[in-house]
């Protein structure tokens, strides 16, 4: 056996002993429940690129558990992979190795503190996204940060990935609704930064440093939500555009007027509507008249006098041809409905099955660029490739995917996927885009980070790391590659 054979098993040999004694020390400091063998519902991730390679899931009930577990973790060295709903579309949920236990926040899942006055509410990690909107919406709140995911993703995730979705052009990212938090570090202590203040200039924003940051730097397991009134009024619209200049002509023209009532702007593409046809999802869609483009819009408002107002710019747009086919939601079934197609066309893409999938942003000013020079581009590789395009235009946020030819599988197609990447990826860098929108890094988009991003930034990020988890346990392998840490 060569001296490098052997250190790699001595390194093994370690690395078993000291999971076995994790586990054994987590049996014995917390109730048999506590931690549990990995069940299916843990083993994948929504596209089914990644599968979990944890043996054992641990379910702490309080912040207290989350900060021992972790004060074990660090003294043996274990990674700790956070799952929150498992909805996360970038493998950022799934560890990579047998010897990293998954921690899920399922148990941590009380909503408190509801304030009218303050307009907030407490929650922990837990909690789904929709139960926070059920909750409020009784009170005639509303917590605006909403997905197709939202009836089985969790806050913590949300604020942990720095979540968008569709009400981002009005109210922002999950960072902008979350007034307070609470973390626990790899080492087991709890920065507690609980509050309901809007203004708080007492040194580093830490608040803003964990949010987004995937679970790699902390352990979210408390939130305080920064809530809205429910507006008494909504006018939902669809329409068709020819091209994307006529939606961005449309978007301006509505934004200048109604700017403050809008709150979203979806562009949906006439591939994503044949694909809801395709993956049996629907009959048929709409009466589309050869539109290649459409648009889901919401403005929200209190004085119904508004409603005619915004009526008469919609007639106006399609007189000048700008846009047409305009459907109105205007009952609350209606309205539901229109939303259904929308949240309906990521569920379409999977069955169809992408060769790869982007989730970008871009200048508004630079998307019609994009979207030129990519489509030129992938149709010089395969002039039958589909994309679907679609996404938070308000906000220059487009979900950019790409497909085989109909009647055909992704699969063929592996050897051309990284060419398709580079293809988006350069373009959005060229036209000051970014290649991570809302999802995050993950574990998909490592190398697209240390590719594409400024390496001032890049090097900050990884200092960062060291000096908040200088072992490396939580998260690893997320947003920064393997290499760059110590576990």
């Amino acid at each position: 056996m060569t001296e490098e054979a052997r250190l790699r098993r001595v390194k093994k040999l370690k690395k078993e002993n000291d999971y076995a004694d994790f586990i054994r020390n987590i049996r014995q400091t917390f109730s048999e429940s506590f931690i549990t063998d990995i069940s299916s519902s843990f083993l994948s991730e929504p596209r089914g690129v990644y599968k979990n390679k944890s043996l054992h899931v641990i379910k702490p009930r309080s912040t207290g558990e989350v900060s021992q577990c972790l004060k074990l973790a660090n003294k043996y060295q274990i990674g700790i992979v956070p799952w929150s709903g498992g909805t996360g579309l970038v493998g950022g949920q799934i560890s990579p190795d047998k010897y990293y236990v998954t921690l899920s926040m399922e148990r941590m899942n009380k909503i408190k503190n509801f304030s009218s006055i303050n307009q907030s509410i407490e929650v922990e990690a837990g909690v789904i996204l929709e139960s926070i909107h059920e909750f409020v919406g009784k009170k005639n709140f509303t917590y605006p940060l909403s997905m197709a995911s939202k009836g089985s993703c969790c806050i913590g995730g949300n604020l942990a990935t720095n979540a968008g979705g569709i009400g981002v052009l009005k109210y922002g990212n999950a960072r902008d609704l979350c007034l307070g938090l609470e973390v626990v570090l790899a080492d087991g202590s709890i920065i507690n930064d609980i509050k309901t203040l809007k203004k708080d200039n007492t040194g580093y924003d830490l608040k803003n440093l964990f949010i987004g940051s995937e679970g790699s730097l902390g352990i979210i397991t408390r939130a305080v939500l920064k809530l809205f009134p429910t507006p008494s009024n909504k006018i939902v619209t669809f329409f068709g555009v020819q091209n994307f200049n006529s939606a961005l002509q449309s978007y301006l023209e509505i934004s200048k007027r109604f700017g403050q009532f809008l709150q979203a702007f979806e562009l949906i593409s006439d591939v994503g509507l044949t694909f809801l046809e395709e993956a049996k999802m629907v009959k048929t869609v709409l009466q589309r008249n050869n539109s290649k483009w459409h648009v889901l819009m919401e403005l929200g408002f209190n004085n119904r006098a508004l409603e005619q107002d915004v009526y008469e710019v919609l007639d106006d747009l399609c007189k000048k041809n700008i846009i047409s086919n305009v459907m109105l939601g205007d009952t609350d079934s209606k309205a539901k409905k229109l939303w259904k197609l929308r949240e309906d066309i990521p569920e379409a893409n999977r069955r169809i099955g992408a060769i790869t999938s982007h989730d970008i942003s871009l200048p508004l000013d630079h998307i019609e660029s994009f979207l030129d020079k990519s489509m030129s581009e992938i149709k010089e590789l395969n002039r039958f490739l589909r994309v679907n395009c679609f996404g938070h235009m308000g906000d220059g946020n487009l979900h950019f995917n790409i497909f085989p030819p109909k009647n055909e599988s992704n699969s063929s197609y592996i050897k051309i996927k990284s060419k398709l990447t580079k293809i988006v990826n350069s373009n959005c860098k060229k036209l000051g885009g970014s290649f991570s929108a809302e999802h995050g890094v993950g574990r998909l988009k490592v190398k697209d980070l240390k590719q594409y991003c400024d390496p001032g930034k890049f090097n900050v990020m990884c200092q960062i790391k060291k000096a908040i988890d200088p072992s490396a346990i939580l998260n690893p392998g997320v947003i920064l590659r393997q290499d760059t840490q110590n576990i």
